[in-house]
């Protein structure tokens, strides 16, 4: 089934996505990665079932950091590459265009079924930029976060949220439908500012020795203290302007 949305920060598969979604793929323990996959469409409709392989957490902020397997240990000359999106501290002002690519409401997908092949219907939704919270008293928001007017639906969480020049400033993280309230024409949603992800460290990451990514990590650097500001400073994720 799908859980949740998320989005390629590096081209060797880190990803970004809401914590709530990932916890979703953590053993009975608690602690243990189960099995997850993020589903990577490449040229000619090729579909690659790509196993996610770490995710480091952030608390109590909503935001998790994933990496899919890139296949390097497999075919260390050919790993699978991806698009990265190019990302932003700075947000919108009030009443600003913004808005979210999600993969909300989808069934349950049968992979064995013979005659058809699953589908993830996935699509654009807009709204406009409310406000930052950033002293927040909310029981279930304890960190800044910023509100819109995009509807978002189960499924929707993880996604990327856009700015009117196509730099992603959030990430969806949790809507309110006010059903038959007073409210109900009016939409509101809380969204985590990636900003907040700078601090956040990495699991040790897949990374292909001869890779331009690692060429730009000093010598003697250790992984396993690798930040997304690192990540940002060393070239692998875009951020616009750029991180000082």
């Amino acid at each position: 089934m799908v859980v949740g949305t998320g989005f390629y920060i590096s081209r060797y598969g880190l990803f970004m996505s809401a914590n709530h979604v990932l916890e979703t793929l953590l053993d009975e323990s608690g602690t243990g990665l189960g099995v997850g996959y993020v589903c990577h469409i490449a040229a000619e409709d090729v579909v690659h079932l790509r196993r996610i392989r770490r995710v480091s957490f952030m608390k109590p902020q909503d935001i998790a950091i994933g990496q899919a397997d890139n296949y390097v240990e497999k075919f260390p000359e050919n790993p699978l590459q991806n698009l990265r999106v190019g990302l932003t501290t700075e947000l919108p002002s009030p009443d600003d265009f913004v808005i979210t690519y999600a993969y909300p409401e989808n069934d349950t997908l049968d992979f064995n079924k013979t005659d058809t092949a699953p589908a993830i219907a996935g699509n654009y939704f807009e709204g406009r930029f409310l406000r930052l919270v950033n002293n927040s008293e909310h029981p279930f928001m304890p960190y800044p976060y910023f509100e819109t007017t995009i509807r978002s639906r189960p499924g929707a969480s993880g996604g990327p949220v856009f700015d009117s020049t196509g730099r992603v400033i959030g990430i969806n993280c949790r809507g309110w439908d006010f059903g038959d309230a007073e409210h109900e024409s009016n939409e509101l949603s809380y969204m985590v500012p990636v900003s907040a992800a700078l601090g956040l460290i990495c699991e040790p990451i897949q990374l292909p020795s001869f890779s331009w990514e690692a060429a730009q990590i000093p010598e003697g650097f250790d992984l396993a203290l690798l930040t997304i500001r690192d990540l940002a400073k060393f070239g692998h994720v875009l951020f616009d302007p750029p991180l000082l």
